[in-house]
């Protein structure tokens, strides 16, 4: 037992800093998810059948998690790193045939009243084993053998998660690619992805709003024949452009193809309302335009707790745990939700200088992964509430309502905690 417990003596020390940010932020996830499920002029009322009384019974568990993590022997995540990514796996395979659906996607396994998402679990299955497989001693992120392993390690997951039909969730394995950055990766992998993507916006533009796709290849071509004209000396640069200008455009059709032939309605509508090619304050933008009111409602100093006219009659749909975001914004306003953006991006700015602190090369990428992960989930959680980018359903970091990302979240954090811990 003495290898996977500490020591008596041992008094657990985790950063301080981290651990209170971490307190405050949960604290207002169950002030603002009581209140997005409370009723107008309610008096207060607690029950542990009410979503608020749950969610307490969820932080419970997550306190529960903290303190195993604290009171444990640090070797052991490290030990059984590829074992938790392997468990992590085969629940995303089981959850495929046992699963239930809930909003389209089978991606949770149902047990009374509660429900676990095995997709949560996996973002920290994946941080953990990258960072088990980049902290070995002798692996770096060079050569084709070591890049492909480690990119394995996190698109198998993100593939088995888009088979659930849980976009939201597989996309967040995309974080990983800031991490590897870190490691080595180059920069220009991540200037060709914002090219790609400046490509894809392009080409669904011109597919809602019935423009032909030659105009695409023609742009295409006019430019590379721009670079080989005034390059025609070098003759690494037209091989380069000519090798760009063939992948774009492939990667136009293929966007093409996937907009029209593989993407369901409901997708290309939230996709056309960002982009402001569809008005729709009925149907498919009704979410985002009572969220953009709820937020706008609050102003410079907010409505004041319990409230909020759009959180109390209910004008936001999920407000309590895709949307929450709103309950902030109207009943706090700027200078509230200034302050919440100021705890989170403490957290980050905090996790980032215990990450470059590390001594082993595990920690730094368990560091980055818990920093990427995070930084992700909030910066599309709060951009689909204001409409910078789609919905598409991740929850708000220790704040939405739910068991299942409240625990993976409780349990990515603290690990890297664990792993700083030892450090010191």
């Amino acid at each position: 037992m003495n290898r996977f417990y500490s020591n008596k003596e041992d008094n657990p020390a985790l950063d301080t800093i981290s651990v209170w940010l971490y307190i405050v932020l949960v604290f207002i996830g169950l002030i603002s998810i009581y209140s997005a499920t409370s009723e107008v002029n309610q008096t207060f009322e607690f029950s542990f059948s009410s979503l608020a009384g749950r969610q307490l019974i969820w932080i419970g568990g997550a306190i529960i998690i903290i303190f195993t993590i604290a009171f444990a022997n640090v070797a052991i995540i490290d030990y059984f790193a590829y074992g938790f990514y392997g468990f992590a796996i085969l629940l995303n395979i089981a959850v495929l045939f046992l699963g239930k659906e809930v909003s389209g996607a089978k991606s949770w396994f149902g047990f009374g009243g509660f429900g676990i998402q095995p997709s949560e679990f996996a973002k920290v299955a994946t941080a953990l084993a990258i960072a088990k497989y980049l902290g070995t001693y002798g692996v770096r992120f060079k050569g084709t053998r070591n890049v492909a392993i480690t990119l394995a390690l996190f698109l198998v997951p993100m593939l088995l998660i888009l088979i659930q039909n849980d976009t939201g969730s597989a996309l967040v394995f995309l974080s990983f690619f800031l991490v590897l950055y870190r490691e080595g990766l180059s920069g220009w992998i991540l200037l060709s992805a914002v090219w790609l993507m400046l490509i894809a916006i392009a080409r669904i533009v011109m597919e809602a709003t019935g423009v032909s796709h030659l105009w695409t290849m023609g742009i295409l071509l006019f430019m590379a024949s721009l670079i080989i004209y005034f390059g025609k000396k070098n003759k690494q640069l037209i091989i380069a452009t000519l090798f760009v200008t063939v992948v774009s455009a492939v990667f136009s059709v293929a966007v093409g193809f996937a907009y029209t032939k593989i993407l369901k309605g409901y997708q290309r509508d939230r996709i056309e309302l960002v982009l402001n090619l569809k008005q729709d304050t009925r149907n498919m933008g009704y979410n985002l335009e009572q969220s953009r009111i709820a937020i706008g409602a609050g102003q410079f100093l907010g409505r004041g707790y319990l409230k909020g006219t759009q959180t109390k009659m209910g004008f936001v749909p999920e407000q309590h745990t895709d949307f929450i975001f709103c309950t902030i914004g109207e009943e706090w306003g700027f200078v509230g939700a200034l302050v919440f953006f100021g705890l989170y991006f403490g957290l980050l700015f905090r996790l980032i200088n215990l990450a470059e602190r590390q001594s082993t090369a595990f920690g730094r990428v368990l560091g980055y992964g818990v920093v990427c992960i995070l930084f992700f989930h909030v910066a599309i959680n709060i951009g689909m509430t204001i409409g910078i980018v789609p919905v598409i359903g991740i929850p708000l970091p220790f704040i939405s309502f739910g068991g299942s990302s409240l625990w993976a979240f409780t349990l990515l954090l603290f690990l890297f905690l664990k792993v700083d811990e030892k450090r010191r």
